[in-house]
């Protein structure tokens, strides 16, 4: 997913739900998915799984709402992805996910709290929803 791209796409009226089926064709978006109580975060250690979430600073909490939930369900079903893929622990940085060690609040923590348990799946486990600022419109 192209971060602005959301931006845009929210800006003009597209909900979250329709960000995410342009970003990432074919994958199912489950409501309900079950999260895992804590995350393990290099450098900073065993870590509450929403408080992780409202830690994770990829966007600026002064964007359109959708592309906010849009972003929170990415970084959501990335990091359920990226632990349940053999690996024990996430990083912090750009080559996972940027996270800061505290909730950035306001719009960004509200956005995660309205999309809690929803993923992006393959059916059945979460997938790997890679994204980035500016991409110009290709990915891998």
């Amino acid at each position: 997913m192209s971060q602005y791209g959301a931006k845009a796409r929210a800006d003009s009226g597209q909900s979250y739900k329709d960000i995410l089926s342009k970003y990432y064709p074919g994958k199912q978006l489950k409501e309900g998915y079950s999260e895992p109580g804590s995350i393990t975060v290099d450098g900073f250690g065993t870590v509450d799984f929403q408080q992780y979430l409202y830690g994770i600073a990829e966007m600026p909490s002064s964007w359109n709402k959708e592309a906010l939930r849009a972003q929170a369900v990415a970084a959501r079903s990335y990091a359920l992805a990226y632990t349940n893929n053999g690996s024990k622990s996430i990083c912090a940085t750009q080559s996972c996910q940027v996270y800061v060690g505290s909730s950035k609040g306001g719009a960004w923590e509200e956005a995660v709290k309205e999309t809690k348990g929803v993923v992006l799946t393959d059916g059945s486990n979460a997938v790997s929803t890679q994204y980035s600022s500016t991409s110009g419109g290709y990915l891998n």
